[in-house]
């Protein structure tokens, strides 16, 4: 391939153009009367039938531009003047043109700020027909039935970085274009001379195309094909052939599309991206389903006979039948196909419904063309727009509108045209067009490229207005410059117009001035957020300025061959079948078509279209970020409020609140989490307290983790927020308090210590004659939360780590598990859980609050509001024989304020809260009376007895537990603060078999004399086993044995002892048994330091 680099500012000055290679053009128009023009921008006007109008008399300017439409021109150095094809690359501001000439074929254009720069051309051994353009690789149809691939060296091309180049390893001295594959198509026929009326067969490769990304699981393409394979089409006459680049010896699959030649096969780039589109000279448009076994054609307008015979022999020139030159896909509807030819009419089908009698959807052809169409392309940025251009070398911008009927009438799609453009040539015609961003891109067969940017002036002439006085309930009385029109109206149009004119940045600042309004109006005597009485407005924003979500693939298909659907949805259809004949003209319904097709370009024409690439533009303009995060927040703030007013009306049937769609609503917050805890922190005064604790109440009952998380993000949002106004020193530090969050902790810890306990009772009974001495106080939910909030305002931190603590206990619940397994995994937790308070504590809040509060970190029990978690701890630690921890964290809901006598009601605020005063005292009191203390009385007592008999018959572990759990009772309970109860106790009569039941005292309590003996017996036993393991050996791996038995005790007790040290105002009695357990320790201590007892020395 011969290879030449061209001379950019020679060619710049052989066609007059400007210093920057590229000129503004005013484009020549031969068509109409000088002078008058026509009114672009308001084609779509409110005054009478424009488009009537305008079809009865089309006057054309003198130059035929309108302002809206910006054009850029550049004359290719193309001596034959016989272009034929352009490909632009997707990420690269590079176009690529080809040429029917044997000498200088391939230019390569960098466009760039509305400037155009030939940056190199080339001399391909044959002439280019057609071309396509991927990442790197172009790849080029010839007039020798061959399709060649290229690798362009994109980053040398346009003057980047040699490093970047992909053949960098080469240096600047590589060719910046070399083949790399060349693939021989397969045509229908191989003759080379045509029978007579027949065409005459051409190697003409008429189209070629990359496939896009397929979607996983969508059955194509081939397993055989490598994943990372690159796969194009080619058409040379009736055959579409598929290739894989890899593989050039033989195509993938070679389908026969017509008899006659095939002008145009393209690819559907929406997924699973496995159809193709076809059509050429007998003007059937054929669709390809390539996961489809054998013939692959799935869908066709109609018989090619009939059609190809209503050209030729019909009555005038009609464009049913007439051969068709273009195809293009929608790239935001998946369903929508356009196509153009020799009739010079575009028309757009819905193939989610059989053709009737070749019927499409909508039919679009300019009154003063009378030419064919040789390209077309949607717009890049608006669903509606279409641009065509024409073998009288003109280029047309489309409107499409689907016309607003009454209920239940046939609905219209009308066209009109908002910009127009014709070359200054005297010949020739465009046959390539494309378009990307705002830009649509067009090439003349005589080689004249143009660029043309389509301004918001022409683009808002295709506004459809939405916005009425109806939509602004609650707008101010205050007016703009139009009569009998709000601020709110003409601000809501103002956005409309921006988003039209793809002016994001305008409508953003619009935006944030409109939300910010109605967030401050402060009109009507209702209580409800100001936000939720402009909810209207607030949807039209949204519905305005948010992408609509991509149309999936598995929401629509193809029609089954024999069957006309009046729906044209085939809900759950997500494959053709492959053994169903393609759909012919007699299966549709013309009217449930127009009426589909009218109700989709309503939807996706009005503010920014499916998949449109709003956080790309977001990213690079931060006021549209901010618009569309405000847009967000209220949204939210209103779905939520109207989730709870559903649920609080679906209350009262007792069923589960749905949304419309029958999806349970607690579904839709938690899909909703982050946005809810994110938007939470932003903006405190929009989400307040009461409305996210509604919000976390809808979901608890069904998803208790996800509940739990939602609400502790809540806390951790209001936290954050908190701390830091209070590090500014904000006076409006009050206004994201956590103390507001009480009802929500309230929720989230329900119930709490402080709350009625419904299993036990409220009421004391007549046989707990202790607790009856000491009324219980019964809270109202008032006065719990007052508890709740004083522990916020001393500690938020420990508070919001019981809500983590309740996380791991339900999770740990819920994953369930052996018995015992599960409640040593609790205790775990909850003494983890108490470390972790025991340091906030210390290093957050006020000393005094701290002490208001009465959590004690080094009593796990008592670091949890929960009264759920507190009785899981308590239980799981009788289920694993932990009785003396039982005991000393129990002891502090029996423990009475010594400034209030114990007879005497306990209020909030007069003693602080204490345990005592509350219900669940009442069950923890007699789960302690009647279960944990005789348990721990008989562990004591059976290890007494073994003792007794034989001193050195247990092993060393149980003298360690029991001893440790007895000194831990002895210096950690408060004996003097302890209840009595009667209980039922049921004994069996051994000689009569008979149950007999007997009332007993029982206490919480056990006897400190029983202990201290206890701890005598024990801890002698234990020192006498130590003796035994020294005494008939001087071995030192007989004292290391002694010291690893003692050592682990020795720690215990010490630590024990340290605990206690800080204790204000000891009694004489925990003096005493404080001297009792140093003595031991000293006895102790040369065990566990592996010597010898003095008495042995």
């Amino acid at each position: 391939m011969a290879t030449s680099v061209f001379d950019t500012h020679s060619a710049r000055q052989s066609v007059g153009s400007t210093g920057s290679g590229s000129r503004r053009h005013s484009l020549l128009s031969t068509d109409g009367r000088a002078g008058i023009q026509y009114d672009y921008a308001n084609a779509w006007g409110a005054r009478g039938d424009k488009l009537s109008r305008w079809r009865r008399a089309y006057l054309a300017s003198d130059t035929g531009d309108s302002s809206g439409v910006q054009s850029t021109s550049l004359a290719l150095p193309d001596e034959s003047r016989f272009t034929t094809c352009m490909a632009m690359s997707e990420d690269q501001s590079l176009l690529a043109a080809g040429s029917g000439s044997y000498d200088t074929n391939m230019f390569f254009v960098q466009s760039l700020d509305d400037q155009l720069d030939v940056k190199a051309s080339f001399a391909s051994k044959f002439p280019i027909y057609s071309l396509a353009f991927k990442g790197d690789l172009l790849m080029a149809g010839t007039d020798r039935n061959t399709s060649v691939l290229y690798k362009v060296d994109r980053a040398r091309l346009l003057g980047y970085a040699v490093e970047n180049s992909i053949d960098a390893a080469q240096g600047v001295d590589g060719p910046l274009v070399r083949c790399v594959g060349t693939y021989k198509n397969k045509a229908a026929k191989s003759i080379d001379i045509a029978a007579p009326g027949s065409h005459i067969p051409t190697k003409r490769v008429a189209c070629v195309e990359f496939a896009p990304a397929f979607a996983s699981g969508s059955g194509w393409p081939p397993s055989s094909v490598a994943p990372n394979s690159e796969l194009f089409l080619s058409a040379l006459g009736g055959v579409v052939n598929i290739w894989d680049a890899t593989r050039n010896q033989q195509a993938l699959r070679v389908e026969k599309v017509s008899a006659q030649p095939v002008c145009r096969a393209t690819w559907s780039a929406q997924a699973p991206a496995t159809l193709v589109a076809a059509a050429g000279f007998d003007g059937v448009i054929s669709i390809l389903d390539l996961r489809r076994r054998g013939k692959a054609v799935a869908w066709r307008t109609a018989q090619p006979e009939a059609a190809f015979g209503a050209w030729l022999g019909g009555d005038g020139y009609s464009s049913a039948g007439a051969c068709i030159n273009d195809v293009a896909w929608s790239p935001f509807v998946p369903y929508w196909l356009a196509t153009g030819g020799e009739g010079g009419s575009v028309r757009v089908w819905d193939l989610r419904y059989a053709a009737a009698d070749g019927a499409a959807v909508a039919t679009l052809r300019h009154p003063t063309n009378h030419g064919a169409i040789r390209s077309l392309a949607w717009s890049a940025t608006h669903a509606d727009l279409l641009s065509t251009g024409t073998s009288d070398k003109s280029w047309w911008l489309h409107s499409l509108r689907a016309d607003d009927v009454a209920s239940g009438a046939l609905p219209s799609v009308q066209a009109a045209v908002i910009a127009d453009k014709r070359s200054a040539d005297d010949i020739g015609s465009v046959v390539a067009l494309h378009a990307k961003g705002s830009s649509f891109y067009t090439l003349s067969s005589c080689g004249d490229l143009y660029a043309h940017r389509v301004t918001p002036s022409a683009l808002a002439g295709a506004t459809a207005s939405r916005i009425t006085g109806d939509d602004m309930q609650g707008a101010s009385e205050s007016t703009g410059d139009m009569q009998g029109e709000t601020v709110l109206e003409r601000d809501m149009k103002s956005v409309e117009a921006a988003v039209s004119a793809r002016d994001l940045k305008g409508a953003a600042e619009v935006v944030l001035n409109v939300v910010q309004r109605l967030r401050a109006d402060s009109a009507g005597d209702s209580d409800e957020h100001p936000i939720l009485r402009h909810a209207d407005s607030i949807k039209r924003l949204c519905d305005l300025f948010k992408a609509k979500p991509r149309i999936k693939h598995t929401s629509w298909a193809l029609p089954p061959a024999a069957v006309a659907l009046s729906s044209g949805l085939l809900a759950d259809s997500t494959s053709i079948a492959a053994e169903s004949e393609p759909v012919t003209a007699s299966d549709a319904s013309p009217s449930a078509a127009l009426k589909d097709f009218a109700s989709d370009l309503a939807y996706v024409a009005y503010g920014l279209p499916p998949d449109f690439p709003l956080e790309s533009t977001a990213s690079r303009q931060p006021v549209v970020w901010q618009a569309l995060e405000q847009l967000n927040m209220a949204n939210l703030r209103i779905r939520l409020g109207r989730l709870v007013e559903t649920a609080d009306r679906a209350g009262d049937t007792g069923s589960v609140p749905t949304d419309a769609d029958g999806r349970p609503l607690w579904k839709s917050i938690v899909d909703r989490e982050r946005q809810i805890m994110q938007y939470a922190k932003a903006e405190p005064a929009l989400f307040d307290a009461r409305l996210l604790r509604a919000v976390v109440k809808l979901v608890l009952p069904h998803d208790c983790i996800a509940g739990l998380t939602l609400g502790l993000g809540i806390c951790q949002a209001y936290l954050s927020n908190q701390r830091l106004h209070e590090q500014r020193g904000d006076a409006e530090s009050e206004s994201v308090s956590c103390t507001m969050l009480d009802a929500l902790v309230h929720v989230l810890l329900f119930p709490t210590v402080f709350d009625t306990d419904t299993s036990a009772g409220s009421a004391a009974d007549s046989s707990d004659s202790a607790m009856a001495a000491r009324p219980v106080l019964v809270p109202n939910v008032q006065m719990v939360r007052e508890r709740i909030s004083e522990c916020l305002a001393a500690c938020p931190e420990a508070v919001f780590e019981m809500v983590r603590l309740e996380i791991s206990i339900q999770e740990t619940v819920l994953k369930g598990g052996e018995q015992k397994a599960v409640a040593e995994d609790i205790v775990r937790i909850v003494q983890r859980h108490a470390k972790s308070v025991r340091v906030l504590l210390e290093n957050t809040g006020e000393p005094e609050q701290r002490m208001h509060i009465q959590i004690h970190a080094q009593y796990p029990a008592t670091t949890t509001l929960s009264a759920s978690a507190a009785r899981l701890y308590l239980n799981s630690l009788l289920s694993t024989r932990g009785y003396d921890e039982h005991l000393v964290n129990s002891q502090w809901w029996r423990v009475a304020p010594a400034a209030v006598p114990a007879d005497a009601g306990h209020v909030i605020g007069s003693d602080i809260g204490w345990l005592s005063s509350f219900p669940l005292a009442r069950m923890l009191n007699r789960q302690t009376a009647s279960a944990i203390v005789p348990r721990m009385q008989r562990q004591i007592d059976v290890v007494l007895a073994t003792i007794k008999k034989e001193p050195l018959g247990l092993e060393p572990r149980l003298y360690r537990d029991t001893l440790l759990k007895v000194a831990r009772v002895t210096l950690l309970m408060r004996s003097d603060q302890h209840l009595s109860f009667v209980v039922d106790v049921a004994s069996k009569n051994k000689e009569t078999g008979e149950t007999l039941t007997t009332r007993q005292t029982v206490s919480t309590a056990i006897d400190p004399s029983v202990l201290a003996d206890a701890f005598d017996s024990i801890g002698s036993a234990f020192l006498m086993l130590l003796e035994a393991l020294t005494r008939h050996s001087s071995h030192r791996d007989a004292f290391k044995r002694a010291a690893s038995e003692a050592l682990p005790l020795y720690e215990s007790l010490s630590q024990l002892l340290e605990s206690q040290r800080n204790v204000r105002d000891p009694t004489d009695m925990l003096k005493s048994r404080m001297m009792a357990v140093r003595k031991y320790l000293r006895k102790l201590e040369h065990y566990a330091n592996g010597q010898q007892p003095s008495g042995q020395q």
